[in-house]
């Protein structure tokens, strides 16, 4: 049985949720509740929220196995991911193809394609401010600055924007004092990889996202033998939290 913290809320057949980076499975209620009719049940991935801190080695698809566990003793077939947890899903997908047969992914996120140099970046500023600090809100505020842009667009939203700093200045950010993130992040997603998907697969690009994710976006729909893009408008790296009454109905639609 796995020890990661899942969320459940409402009945019908159940939906898996990964979400990004820093975050945790409550930045999903504002989609959740405009979609009734599934119970969609939130995984706290390592590291994140209630489940335990990713433990230094972990690797990409040891962090599968886990995902189909839960895939496994929920009875959930359809996956929604969002950026890091996108990487996640789609590794699911790839290793434990007959767990998932419909599977959303918003700013995708391939295991070893080029990140955007300013990500980069500021990973490292973290790092070196977690050093100097230890964690807290200051980590949260540079974490949350543009570039790079992540969560640039959430300033057109106030509201949402103070609900994702208070997640994230609660995250322990324990990775950035023992590289744990290095062995996830060591994968490599191949075209072959991508190949082996057989879920109905949909993606979610915002318009305003940073152009590495938008070329992820097309990778995705080349490699990936079932595969529909749609570009968001008026959205950045977060559109299924930017724009939720505008994603609810596609994702609805894509996992009916």
């Amino acid at each position: 049985m796995t020890d990661l913290r899942l969320h459940r809320t409402g009945e019908g057949p159940a939906v898996l949720w990964f979400h990004g980076y820093t975050m945790d499975s409550t930045t999903w209620q504002p989609l959740w509740d405009r979609l009734p009719g599934w119970t969609h049940i939130g995984v706290d991935l390592p590291g994140h929220g209630g489940s335990p801190p990713i433990p230094p080695g972990l690797t990409l698809t040891a962090l599968a196995g886990q995902l189909a566990e839960v895939a496994r003793e929920t009875g959930a077939r359809r996956v929604v991911a969002l950026s890091f947890g996108s990487m996640s899903a789609l590794q699911l997908a790839i290793q434990e193809p007959e767990l998932v047969d419909r599977l959303v992914l918003a700013a995708p996120t391939l295991a070893g394609t080029p990140n955007e140099d300013s990500a980069r970046r500021r990973y490292q500023q973290l790092a070196m401010l977690h050093r100097l600090t230890g964690p807290g809100e200051q980590l949260a505020d540079l974490w949350m600055q543009s570039p790079p842009d992540i969560f640039k667009g959430t300033e057109r939203h106030p509201e949402l924007r103070a609900e994702l700093r208070a997640v994230v200045a609660r995250h322990s950010w324990a990775e950035l004092g023992n590289r744990a993130m290095d062995a996830l992040t060591a994968h490599r997603h191949t075209g072959q990889d991508l190949a082996l998907i057989t879920a109905r697969t949909l993606v979610l690009v915002g318009d305003e996202d940073m152009p590495a994710f938008v070329r992820n976006g097309e990778l995705l729909r080349a490699a990936v033998p079932d595969c529909g893009l749609l570009t968001l408008a008026r959205c950045g790296h977060l559109p299924l939290l930017e724009r939720p009454d505008a994603v609810a109905p596609l994702i609805a639609a894509h996992l009916r």
